[in-house]
Protein backbone atom coordinates (compact mmCIF):
# COMPACT_ATOMS: atom_id res chain seq x y z
CA UNK A 1 0.00 0.00 0.00
CA UNK A 2 2.71 2.66 0.98
CA UNK A 3 4.93 1.90 -2.20
CA UNK A 4 1.19 2.38 -4.32
CA UNK A 5 0.84 5.54 -2.35
CA UNK A 6 4.55 6.86 -2.87
CA UNK A 7 3.67 5.77 -6.42
CA UNK A 8 1.06 8.00 -6.98
CA UNK A 9 2.82 10.76 -4.97
CA UNK A 10 5.72 10.81 -7.65
CA UNK A 11 3.54 10.82 -10.64
CA UNK A 12 1.56 13.88 -8.90
CA UNK A 13 4.43 15.77 -8.56
CA UNK A 14 5.86 15.03 -11.95
CA UNK A 15 2.57 16.61 -13.19
CA UNK A 16 2.52 19.84 -11.14
CA UNK A 17 6.41 20.07 -12.01
CA UNK A 18 5.72 19.60 -15.50
CA UNK A 19 2.52 22.28 -15.71
CA UNK A 20 4.63 24.89 -13.55
CA UNK A 21 7.21 24.61 -16.71
CA UNK A 22 4.66 25.17 -19.15
CA UNK A 23 3.36 27.75 -17.19
CA UNK A 24 6.64 29.49 -16.71
CA UNK A 25 7.47 29.45 -19.99
CA UNK A 26 3.87 30.84 -21.25
CA UNK A 27 4.58 33.78 -18.96
CA UNK A 28 8.12 34.66 -20.55
CA UNK A 29 6.91 33.82 -24.01
CA UNK A 30 3.91 36.33 -23.31
CA UNK A 31 6.50 38.61 -21.59
CA UNK A 32 8.43 39.14 -24.26
CA UNK A 33 6.25 39.29 -26.82
CA UNK A 34 4.07 42.49 -25.11
CA UNK A 35 7.98 43.95 -24.98
CA UNK A 36 8.45 43.73 -28.77
CA UNK A 37 5.16 44.80 -30.14
CA UNK A 38 5.03 47.83 -27.68
CA UNK A 39 8.37 49.01 -28.19
CA UNK A 40 9.04 47.94 -32.15
CA UNK A 41 6.26 50.19 -34.01
CA UNK A 42 7.94 53.64 -34.02
CA UNK A 43 10.93 51.33 -35.94
CA UNK A 44 8.26 49.81 -38.68
CA UNK A 45 6.94 53.30 -39.31
CA UNK A 46 10.19 55.12 -39.90
CA UNK A 47 11.43 52.17 -41.91
CA UNK A 48 14.79 52.26 -39.39
CA UNK A 49 15.54 48.22 -39.66
CA UNK A 50 19.30 48.31 -38.46
CA UNK A 51 18.27 50.12 -35.35
CA UNK A 52 15.38 47.70 -34.81
CA UNK A 53 17.66 44.67 -35.36
CA UNK A 54 20.12 46.03 -33.05
CA UNK A 55 17.11 46.55 -30.23
CA UNK A 56 16.13 42.77 -30.72
CA UNK A 57 19.40 41.75 -30.60
CA UNK A 58 19.61 43.69 -27.23
CA UNK A 59 16.46 41.88 -25.97
CA UNK A 60 16.76 38.42 -27.33
CA UNK A 61 19.17 37.22 -25.03
CA UNK A 62 16.67 34.24 -23.23
CA UNK A 63 18.02 30.99 -23.75
CA UNK A 64 15.29 29.42 -24.67
CA UNK A 65 14.31 31.68 -27.66
CA UNK A 66 15.19 29.55 -30.68
CA UNK A 67 13.53 32.40 -33.12
CA UNK A 68 12.78 35.95 -33.27
CA UNK A 69 11.10 37.96 -36.50
CA UNK A 70 9.31 41.09 -37.35
CA UNK A 71 7.15 41.38 -40.12
CA UNK A 72 5.98 44.27 -41.76
CA UNK A 73 2.15 44.62 -43.02
CA UNK A 74 2.86 42.37 -46.18
CA UNK A 75 3.56 39.76 -44.01
CA UNK A 76 7.22 40.22 -44.81
CA UNK A 77 10.21 39.44 -42.39
CA UNK A 78 12.34 42.83 -41.61
CA UNK A 79 14.29 41.17 -38.99
CA UNK A 80 15.03 38.15 -38.33
CA UNK A 81 16.94 36.58 -35.24
CA UNK A 82 17.03 32.74 -35.51
CA UNK A 83 15.75 30.29 -38.22
CA UNK A 84 12.33 30.85 -38.40
CA UNK A 85 10.45 27.47 -39.70
CA UNK A 86 8.22 26.84 -42.12
CA UNK A 87 4.56 28.04 -41.52
CA UNK A 88 4.95 28.44 -38.02
CA UNK A 89 1.30 28.24 -36.58
CA UNK A 90 1.22 30.03 -32.86
CA UNK A 91 0.57 27.49 -30.22
CA UNK A 92 -1.55 27.85 -26.39
CA UNK A 93 -0.22 25.13 -24.67
CA UNK A 94 3.99 24.16 -24.19
CA UNK A 95 2.88 20.60 -23.08
CA UNK A 96 0.99 19.71 -26.43
CA UNK A 97 4.01 20.94 -28.76
CA UNK A 98 4.96 18.64 -30.94
CA UNK A 99 7.80 20.07 -32.39
CA UNK A 100 9.74 20.94 -29.90
CA UNK A 101 9.24 24.59 -30.27
CA UNK A 102 6.53 26.68 -28.54
CA UNK A 103 5.51 29.50 -31.18
CA UNK A 104 3.94 32.84 -29.82
CA UNK A 105 2.80 35.53 -32.37
CA UNK A 106 1.55 38.91 -32.01
CA UNK A 107 0.45 41.51 -34.28
CA UNK A 108 2.08 45.31 -33.98
CA UNK A 109 -0.55 48.54 -33.40
CA UNK A 110 1.01 52.06 -33.60
CA UNK A 111 -1.74 55.07 -33.30
CA UNK A 112 -4.76 52.54 -33.49
CA UNK A 113 -3.04 50.87 -37.08
CA UNK A 114 -1.08 47.42 -37.52
CA UNK A 115 2.26 48.05 -38.07
CA UNK A 116 3.02 44.80 -38.44
CA UNK A 117 3.59 41.33 -36.95
CA UNK A 118 6.15 40.16 -34.47
CA UNK A 119 6.42 36.22 -34.47
CA UNK A 120 8.34 33.98 -31.36
CA UNK A 121 9.43 30.85 -30.63
CA UNK A 122 10.77 29.00 -27.46
CA UNK A 123 12.88 25.76 -27.64
CA UNK A 124 11.69 23.16 -25.26
CA UNK A 125 14.83 21.06 -25.00
CA UNK A 126 15.77 23.12 -21.25
CA UNK A 127 12.41 22.53 -20.19
CA UNK A 128 12.49 18.78 -20.80
CA UNK A 129 15.08 18.75 -19.40
CA UNK A 130 13.98 20.07 -15.90
CA UNK A 131 11.58 17.97 -16.00
CA UNK A 132 13.46 14.91 -16.19
CA UNK A 133 15.76 16.06 -13.50
CA UNK A 134 12.56 16.36 -11.23
CA UNK A 135 11.13 13.16 -12.81
CA UNK A 136 14.75 11.16 -11.66
CA UNK A 137 14.76 13.20 -8.74
CA UNK A 138 11.23 12.04 -7.69
CA UNK A 139 11.89 8.34 -8.38
CA UNK A 140 15.27 8.76 -6.53
CA UNK A 141 13.64 9.95 -3.55
CA UNK A 142 10.79 7.39 -3.18
CA UNK A 143 12.91 4.47 -4.45
CA UNK A 144 14.80 5.62 -1.37
CA UNK A 145 11.83 5.75 0.56
CA UNK A 146 10.27 2.81 -0.52
CA UNK A 147 13.29 0.78 0.58
CA UNK A 148 13.57 2.20 4.03
CA UNK A 149 9.78 1.39 4.08
CA UNK A 150 10.51 -2.20 3.70
CA UNK A 151 13.33 -2.67 5.54
CA UNK A 152 11.76 -0.92 8.56
CA UNK A 153 8.99 -2.75 7.62
CA UNK A 154 10.69 -6.33 7.75
CA UNK A 155 12.51 -5.35 10.95
CA UNK A 156 9.31 -3.86 12.86
CA UNK A 157 7.47 -7.24 11.77
CA UNK A 158 10.72 -9.12 12.40
CA UNK A 159 9.92 -7.65 15.96
CA UNK A 160 6.29 -7.67 16.42
CA UNK A 161 6.21 -11.78 14.72
CA UNK A 162 8.60 -12.48 17.69
CA UNK A 163 6.47 -10.48 20.33
CA UNK A 164 3.63 -12.15 19.14
CA UNK A 165 5.51 -15.76 19.14
CA UNK A 166 6.41 -15.10 22.67
CA UNK A 167 2.64 -14.11 23.37
CA UNK A 168 1.51 -17.45 21.75
CA UNK A 169 3.98 -19.25 23.38
CA UNK A 170 3.21 -17.99 26.88
CA UNK A 171 -0.74 -18.52 25.73
CA UNK A 172 0.31 -22.02 25.11
CA UNK A 173 2.32 -22.68 28.41
CA UNK A 174 -0.28 -21.27 30.47
CA UNK A 175 -3.04 -23.54 28.34
CA UNK A 176 -0.60 -26.40 29.71
CA UNK A 177 -1.43 -25.15 33.50
CA UNK A 178 2.01 -22.74 34.22
CA UNK A 179 0.57 -20.08 35.89
CA UNK A 180 4.28 -18.68 36.57
CA UNK A 181 4.30 -17.10 33.05
CA UNK A 182 5.07 -13.08 32.62
CA UNK A 183 5.73 -11.14 29.40
CA UNK A 184 8.02 -8.33 29.07
CA UNK A 185 5.79 -5.30 27.94
CA UNK A 186 7.97 -3.42 25.79
CA UNK A 187 6.78 -0.14 24.36
CA UNK A 188 3.20 0.75 24.95
CA UNK A 189 1.92 -0.04 21.40
CA UNK A 190 -1.24 -2.75 20.96
CA UNK A 191 1.25 -5.65 21.37
CA UNK A 192 2.34 -4.07 24.57
CA UNK A 193 -1.01 -3.45 25.57
CA UNK A 194 -1.85 -6.83 25.09
CA UNK A 195 1.29 -8.57 26.91
CA UNK A 196 -0.26 -6.09 29.95
CA UNK A 197 -3.62 -7.43 29.83
CA UNK A 198 -2.16 -11.08 29.68
CA UNK A 199 -0.31 -10.88 32.33
CA UNK A 200 -3.37 -9.38 34.59
CA UNK A 201 -5.29 -12.14 33.09
CA UNK A 202 -2.37 -14.69 33.71
CA UNK A 203 -2.75 -13.28 37.34
CA UNK A 204 -6.34 -13.21 37.90
CA UNK A 205 -6.75 -17.03 36.66
CA UNK A 206 -3.38 -17.83 38.86
CA UNK A 207 -5.30 -16.45 42.04
CA UNK A 208 -8.58 -17.89 40.92
CA UNK A 209 -7.02 -21.30 40.75
CA UNK A 210 -5.74 -21.46 43.69
CA UNK A 211 -8.66 -20.04 45.54
CA UNK A 212 -10.50 -22.90 43.56
CA UNK A 213 -8.07 -25.85 44.40
CA UNK A 214 -8.18 -24.00 48.09
CA UNK A 215 -12.22 -24.27 48.15
CA UNK A 216 -11.88 -27.97 46.48
CA UNK A 217 -9.39 -29.34 48.96
CA UNK A 218 -11.88 -28.39 51.94
CA UNK A 219 -14.94 -29.36 50.25
CA UNK A 220 -13.08 -32.68 49.68
CA UNK A 221 -11.75 -32.69 53.40
CA UNK A 222 -15.56 -32.18 54.73
CA UNK A 223 -16.93 -34.94 52.35
CA UNK A 224 -14.57 -37.22 53.64
CA UNK A 225 -14.59 -36.08 57.38
CA UNK A 226 -18.88 -35.97 57.11
CA UNK A 227 -20.71 -37.96 59.25
CA UNK A 228 -23.82 -37.59 56.42
CA UNK A 229 -23.34 -39.34 53.05
CA UNK A 230 -22.91 -37.12 50.05
CA UNK A 231 -23.36 -38.50 46.76
CA UNK A 232 -23.10 -36.88 43.49
CA UNK A 233 -25.32 -37.93 40.25
CA UNK A 234 -26.12 -36.95 36.70
CA UNK A 235 -29.79 -36.61 35.31
CA UNK A 236 -29.66 -40.47 34.71
CA UNK A 237 -29.64 -41.09 38.13
CA UNK A 238 -26.27 -42.39 37.73
CA UNK A 239 -23.86 -42.26 40.62
CA UNK A 240 -21.14 -40.21 39.54
CA UNK A 241 -18.78 -40.07 43.29
CA UNK A 242 -19.68 -40.91 46.93
CA UNK A 243 -17.72 -40.14 50.49
CA UNK A 244 -16.56 -42.40 52.71
CA UNK A 245 -19.26 -42.05 55.18
CA UNK A 246 -21.79 -43.04 52.59
CA UNK A 247 -19.73 -46.77 51.91
CA UNK A 248 -19.84 -46.83 56.10
CA UNK A 249 -23.32 -46.31 56.13
CA UNK A 250 -24.57 -48.08 52.90
CA UNK A 251 -21.95 -51.23 52.95
CA UNK A 252 -21.22 -50.45 49.55
CA UNK A 253 -17.28 -50.04 48.59
CA UNK A 254 -16.78 -46.45 46.36
CA UNK A 255 -16.30 -48.49 43.24
CA UNK A 256 -19.07 -50.53 43.77
CA UNK A 257 -21.37 -47.08 43.93
CA UNK A 258 -20.22 -45.08 41.13
CA UNK A 259 -21.98 -46.39 37.86
CA UNK A 260 -24.48 -47.78 39.91
CA UNK A 261 -28.27 -46.12 39.85
CA UNK A 262 -29.32 -44.51 43.03
CA UNK A 263 -32.31 -46.36 43.50
CA UNK A 264 -30.68 -49.28 45.00
CA UNK A 265 -29.84 -46.82 47.62
CA UNK A 266 -33.70 -46.37 49.36
CA UNK A 267 -36.81 -48.40 49.58
CA UNK A 268 -39.49 -47.52 47.25
CA UNK A 269 -38.14 -44.62 45.43
CA UNK A 270 -38.57 -43.72 41.93
CA UNK A 271 -36.50 -41.44 39.71
CA UNK A 272 -38.33 -38.50 39.58
CA UNK A 273 -37.59 -38.73 43.29
CA UNK A 274 -34.52 -38.80 43.26
CA UNK A 275 -34.83 -35.15 40.53
CA UNK A 276 -37.60 -33.74 42.62
CA UNK A 277 -36.06 -30.66 44.41
CA UNK A 278 -37.78 -30.02 47.76
CA UNK A 279 -35.73 -27.42 49.77
CA UNK A 280 -36.61 -29.66 52.45
CA UNK A 281 -35.27 -32.75 54.12
CA UNK A 282 -37.26 -36.09 53.53
CA UNK A 283 -37.72 -39.34 55.50
CA UNK A 284 -37.09 -42.27 53.68
CA UNK A 285 -36.14 -46.03 54.08
CA UNK A 286 -32.42 -46.86 53.38
CA UNK A 287 -31.65 -50.07 51.92
CA UNK A 288 -27.88 -51.53 52.95
CA UNK A 289 -26.02 -54.49 50.85
CA UNK A 290 -26.92 -56.49 53.53
CA UNK A 291 -30.82 -56.09 53.16
CA UNK A 292 -30.88 -54.63 56.00
CA UNK A 293 -33.25 -51.11 56.30
CA UNK A 294 -32.84 -48.22 58.60
CA UNK A 295 -34.52 -45.22 58.53
CA UNK A 296 -32.83 -41.71 57.41
CA UNK A 297 -33.38 -37.88 56.01
CA UNK A 298 -32.18 -37.12 52.44
CA UNK A 299 -31.91 -33.78 50.76
CA UNK A 300 -31.27 -33.38 47.17
CA UNK A 301 -29.89 -30.10 45.17
CA UNK A 302 -29.03 -29.34 41.56
CA UNK A 303 -26.60 -27.15 39.86
CA UNK A 304 -26.30 -26.17 36.23
CA UNK A 305 -22.86 -26.60 34.65
CA UNK A 306 -22.18 -25.04 31.26
CA UNK A 307 -26.01 -26.79 30.48
CA UNK A 308 -25.56 -30.04 32.37
CA UNK A 309 -27.52 -31.03 35.16
CA UNK A 310 -25.33 -32.40 37.95
CA UNK A 311 -27.33 -33.74 41.12
CA UNK A 312 -26.19 -34.10 45.07
CA UNK A 313 -27.78 -35.91 47.93
CA UNK A 314 -27.14 -35.76 51.18
CA UNK A 315 -28.17 -38.77 53.10
CA UNK A 316 -28.53 -38.99 57.09
CA UNK A 317 -29.19 -41.98 59.73
CA UNK A 318 -31.41 -40.96 61.95
CA UNK A 319 -32.06 -44.33 63.76
CA UNK A 320 -30.99 -43.10 67.12
CA UNK A 321 -33.21 -40.23 66.52
CA UNK A 322 -36.19 -42.45 65.92
CA UNK A 323 -35.11 -44.43 68.84
CA UNK A 324 -35.10 -41.56 70.82
CA UNK A 325 -37.99 -40.47 69.64
CA UNK A 326 -40.22 -43.57 70.29
CA UNK A 327 -38.77 -43.86 73.83
CA UNK A 328 -39.93 -39.93 74.15
CA UNK A 329 -43.24 -41.10 73.04
CA UNK A 330 -43.04 -43.68 75.24
CA UNK A 331 -42.22 -41.53 78.20
CA UNK A 332 -44.68 -38.87 77.09
CA UNK A 333 -47.59 -41.04 76.66
CA UNK A 334 -46.81 -42.81 80.53
CA UNK A 335 -46.58 -39.14 81.99
CA UNK A 336 -49.83 -38.23 79.85
CA UNK A 337 -51.44 -41.50 81.88
CA UNK A 338 -50.14 -40.23 85.24
CA UNK A 339 -50.98 -36.92 84.50
CA UNK A 340 -54.31 -38.08 83.32
CA UNK A 341 -54.38 -40.17 86.79
CA UNK A 342 -53.20 -37.48 89.11
CA UNK A 343 -55.81 -35.40 87.55
CA UNK A 344 -58.83 -37.96 88.39
CA UNK A 345 -57.68 -37.98 91.67
CA UNK A 346 -57.33 -34.64 92.25
CA UNK A 347 -60.75 -34.43 91.11
CA UNK A 348 -62.28 -37.40 93.37
CA UNK A 349 -60.44 -35.82 96.30
CA UNK A 350 -61.14 -32.10 95.88
CA UNK A 351 -65.24 -34.07 95.13
CA UNK A 352 -64.48 -35.82 98.40
CA UNK A 353 -62.62 -32.92 100.53
CA UNK A 354 -65.99 -30.97 99.46
CA UNK A 355 -68.62 -33.68 100.73
CA UNK A 356 -66.76 -33.79 103.72
CA UNK A 357 -66.98 -29.66 104.39
CA UNK A 358 -70.96 -30.04 103.59
CA UNK A 359 -71.71 -33.74 105.77
CA UNK A 360 -69.22 -32.30 108.77
CA UNK A 361 -68.24 -28.64 108.75
CA UNK A 362 -71.59 -27.69 106.96
CA UNK A 363 -73.84 -29.27 109.74
CA UNK A 364 -71.62 -28.29 112.74
CA UNK A 365 -71.86 -24.79 111.52
CA UNK A 366 -75.57 -24.95 110.82
CA UNK A 367 -76.04 -26.66 114.22
CA UNK A 368 -74.00 -23.94 116.15
CA UNK A 369 -76.29 -21.22 114.32
CA UNK A 370 -79.38 -23.16 115.42
CA UNK A 371 -77.60 -22.74 119.53
CA UNK A 372 -76.41 -19.29 118.48
CA UNK A 373 -79.88 -18.57 117.95
CA UNK A 374 -81.79 -19.97 121.33
CA UNK A 375 -79.30 -18.05 123.82
CA UNK A 376 -80.12 -15.28 121.50
CA UNK A 377 -83.73 -15.57 121.83
CA UNK A 378 -83.82 -16.43 125.70
CA UNK A 379 -80.40 -13.62 126.62
CA UNK A 380 -82.75 -11.09 124.93
CA UNK A 381 -84.64 -10.08 128.07
CA UNK A 382 -81.95 -11.22 130.92
CA UNK A 383 -78.37 -10.38 130.02
CA UNK A 384 -77.39 -7.99 127.19
CA UNK A 385 -73.87 -9.78 127.60
CA UNK A 386 -75.17 -12.83 126.49
CA UNK A 387 -77.03 -11.72 123.53
CA UNK A 388 -74.29 -9.74 122.04
CA UNK A 389 -71.95 -12.64 122.59
CA UNK A 390 -74.79 -14.75 120.69
CA UNK A 391 -75.00 -11.92 117.97
CA UNK A 392 -71.28 -12.36 118.03
CA UNK A 393 -71.14 -16.36 117.54
CA UNK A 394 -74.12 -16.15 114.93
CA UNK A 395 -72.38 -13.61 112.65
CA UNK A 396 -69.11 -15.89 112.79
CA UNK A 397 -70.88 -18.76 112.19
CA UNK A 398 -72.63 -16.99 109.29
CA UNK A 399 -68.93 -16.27 107.71
CA UNK A 400 -67.80 -19.85 108.40
CA UNK A 401 -70.93 -21.06 106.79
CA UNK A 402 -69.83 -18.97 103.39
CA UNK A 403 -66.38 -19.65 103.37
CA UNK A 404 -66.82 -23.01 103.76
CA UNK A 405 -69.69 -23.13 100.74
CA UNK A 406 -66.93 -20.89 98.60
CA UNK A 407 -64.49 -23.59 99.32
CA UNK A 408 -66.73 -26.36 98.02
CA UNK A 409 -67.77 -24.48 94.92
CA UNK A 410 -63.97 -24.23 94.15
CA UNK A 411 -63.26 -27.71 95.29
CA UNK A 412 -66.31 -29.23 93.29
CA UNK A 413 -69.48 -26.94 91.89
CA UNK A 414 -72.17 -28.92 92.77
CA UNK A 415 -74.25 -27.42 89.81
CA UNK A 416 -71.65 -29.26 87.68
CA UNK A 417 -72.95 -32.71 88.91
CA UNK A 418 -76.71 -31.62 89.38
CA UNK A 419 -77.57 -29.06 86.05
CA UNK A 420 -74.43 -29.97 84.10
CA UNK A 421 -71.46 -28.00 82.24
CA UNK A 422 -73.56 -25.23 80.43
CA UNK A 423 -75.45 -23.82 83.99
CA UNK A 424 -72.04 -24.64 86.17
CA UNK A 425 -70.03 -22.52 83.53
CA UNK A 426 -72.84 -19.87 83.50
CA UNK A 427 -72.38 -19.88 87.21
CA UNK A 428 -68.65 -19.40 87.21
CA UNK A 429 -68.93 -16.83 84.72
CA UNK A 430 -72.00 -14.45 86.36
CA UNK A 431 -69.63 -14.49 89.54
CA UNK A 432 -66.48 -13.18 87.46
CA UNK A 433 -68.42 -10.52 86.07
CA UNK A 434 -69.70 -9.61 90.15
CA UNK A 435 -66.13 -9.63 90.91
CA UNK A 436 -64.86 -7.54 87.89
CA UNK A 437 -67.76 -5.42 86.81
CA UNK A 438 -65.52 -3.12 84.41
CA UNK A 439 -65.18 -6.24 81.98
CA UNK A 440 -67.38 -7.23 79.43
CA UNK A 441 -67.66 -10.56 79.49
CA UNK A 442 -70.01 -12.83 76.97
CA UNK A 443 -70.81 -16.49 77.09
CA UNK A 444 -71.92 -18.45 73.83
CA UNK A 445 -72.72 -21.86 73.45
CA UNK A 446 -73.84 -24.21 70.41
CA UNK A 447 -75.02 -27.64 69.90
CA UNK A 448 -76.59 -29.76 72.68
CA UNK A 449 -73.42 -30.41 75.89
CA UNK A 450 -75.55 -32.08 78.24
CA UNK A 451 -74.06 -35.94 77.33
CA UNK A 452 -70.58 -35.21 77.37
CA UNK A 453 -69.67 -37.01 80.08
CA UNK A 454 -67.60 -36.23 83.64
CA UNK A 455 -63.89 -35.77 82.18
CA UNK A 456 -64.74 -33.46 79.34
CA UNK A 457 -67.33 -31.83 81.90
CA UNK A 458 -64.43 -30.84 84.52
CA UNK A 459 -61.76 -30.76 82.17
CA UNK A 460 -64.03 -27.75 80.28
CA UNK A 461 -65.03 -26.14 83.45
CA UNK A 462 -61.57 -26.09 84.47
CA UNK A 463 -60.15 -24.73 81.43
CA UNK A 464 -62.83 -22.02 82.05
CA UNK A 465 -61.61 -20.93 85.27
CA UNK A 466 -58.23 -21.07 84.80
CA UNK A 467 -58.51 -18.77 81.82
CA UNK A 468 -60.62 -16.21 83.60
CA UNK A 469 -58.15 -16.05 86.65
CA UNK A 470 -55.65 -15.18 83.64
CA UNK A 471 -57.58 -12.42 82.42
CA UNK A 472 -57.89 -10.91 85.69
CA UNK A 473 -54.58 -10.92 86.93
CA UNK A 474 -52.65 -10.38 83.66
CA UNK A 475 -54.33 -9.60 81.01
CA UNK A 476 -56.06 -5.94 81.37
CA UNK A 477 -58.51 -6.47 79.29
CA UNK A 478 -61.91 -4.59 78.22
CA UNK A 479 -63.47 -7.68 76.48
CA UNK A 480 -63.57 -11.70 76.85
CA UNK A 481 -65.40 -13.80 74.96
CA UNK A 482 -66.19 -17.77 75.72
CA UNK A 483 -67.42 -19.47 72.67
CA UNK A 484 -68.38 -23.81 73.54
CA UNK A 485 -69.87 -25.62 70.68
CA UNK A 486 -70.28 -28.41 69.79
CA UNK A 487 -69.34 -30.19 66.08
CA UNK A 488 -72.11 -32.48 64.79
CA UNK A 489 -70.03 -34.85 62.37
CA UNK A 490 -70.99 -38.55 62.54
CA UNK A 491 -67.06 -39.35 61.41
CA UNK A 492 -65.57 -37.01 64.07
CA UNK A 493 -67.76 -35.51 66.67
CA UNK A 494 -66.44 -32.78 68.92
CA UNK A 495 -66.12 -29.97 71.83
CA UNK A 496 -64.78 -26.78 70.25
CA UNK A 497 -63.43 -24.49 73.09
CA UNK A 498 -62.47 -20.66 72.53
CA UNK A 499 -61.36 -17.84 74.80
CA UNK A 500 -60.70 -14.84 73.34
CA UNK A 501 -59.52 -11.42 75.20
CA UNK A 502 -58.07 -7.67 73.98
CA UNK A 503 -55.78 -7.56 76.28
CA UNK A 504 -52.17 -6.97 75.91
CA UNK A 505 -50.71 -10.30 74.61
CA UNK A 506 -47.67 -11.65 75.17
CA UNK A 507 -44.79 -12.45 73.32
CA UNK A 508 -44.45 -15.73 70.75
CA UNK A 509 -41.87 -16.93 73.30
CA UNK A 510 -43.30 -16.63 76.44
CA UNK A 511 -46.89 -18.63 75.07
CA UNK A 512 -47.62 -21.82 77.27
CA UNK A 513 -44.61 -21.52 79.97
CA UNK A 514 -47.33 -20.41 82.79
CA UNK A 515 -48.42 -23.55 84.94
CA UNK A 516 -51.62 -22.61 84.69
CA UNK A 517 -51.57 -22.95 80.90
CA UNK A 518 -49.34 -26.02 80.65
CA UNK A 519 -52.13 -27.69 83.17
CA UNK A 520 -54.99 -26.62 80.49
CA UNK A 521 -52.51 -28.29 77.69
CA UNK A 522 -52.04 -31.34 79.73
CA UNK A 523 -55.97 -31.69 80.67
CA UNK A 524 -56.60 -31.63 77.14
CA UNK A 525 -54.12 -33.84 75.49
CA UNK A 526 -55.09 -36.04 78.42
CA UNK A 527 -58.44 -36.16 76.27
CA UNK A 528 -56.90 -36.48 73.00
CA UNK A 529 -57.62 -33.12 72.20
CA UNK A 530 -55.55 -30.18 70.17
CA UNK A 531 -54.38 -27.00 72.50
CA UNK A 532 -53.34 -24.46 70.78
CA UNK A 533 -52.55 -20.43 72.05
CA UNK A 534 -52.29 -17.43 69.45
CA UNK A 535 -51.10 -13.71 70.89
CA UNK A 536 -48.97 -10.73 70.31
CA UNK A 537 -47.93 -7.73 72.25
CA UNK A 538 -51.07 -5.05 72.44
CA UNK A 539 -53.23 -7.59 70.50
CA UNK A 540 -55.31 -10.17 73.22
CA UNK A 541 -54.69 -13.87 73.70
CA UNK A 542 -57.21 -16.42 72.30
CA UNK A 543 -57.11 -20.11 73.70
CA UNK A 544 -58.28 -22.53 71.60
CA UNK A 545 -58.96 -26.55 72.79
CA UNK A 546 -60.54 -29.15 70.33
CA UNK A 547 -61.88 -32.50 72.39
CA UNK A 548 -63.22 -35.31 69.99
CA UNK A 549 -66.12 -36.68 71.83
CA UNK A 550 -66.25 -40.56 71.17
CA UNK A 551 -69.22 -42.06 69.86
CA UNK A 552 -70.12 -44.16 73.36
CA UNK A 553 -70.06 -41.26 75.40
CA UNK A 554 -72.88 -39.38 73.05
CA UNK A 555 -75.03 -42.22 72.38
Amino acid sequence: IEIVMLSLLVWSNLAVIRQAHADRLRDTANSILEQITTTTGSYLVEVDYAALDEYLHSIARHEELAYLTVLDRDQQPVVSIGRLPENPRPDTDPLAVADGTFDVAADIYLGGKMMGQVMLGFSLDLMQQSIEQARFRSIVIAGTEITLTIILTVLFGIRLTQRIGNLASAAQRVGAGDYSVELETGPPDEVGMTARAFNRMVSEISRRTRRLQETLARERVIEETAIDGMITYDTQCCILSANPAMTAMFGYPESALVGNLTTILLEKTAFTEWKNITGVRQEATGLRKDGSRFPLEWYVGKVDINGEILYAATLHDITERKQAENECMTLLEGNRFLIHKSLAVQEEERRNLARELHDELGQCTTAIQADAEIIHDLSRQRDSRIETSAAAILNVSSRIYDVVHSMMQRLRPGVLDDLGLVAALQEEIDAWRNRHPDVNCQFVTRGDLSFLGEAINISVYRIVQESLTNVARHAAASDVRIDLRYIEDEQDPGLVLAITDNGKGTEPDMRGRGLGLIGMRERIEALGGSFTIRSAPGEGMTIEATIPVPVAVES
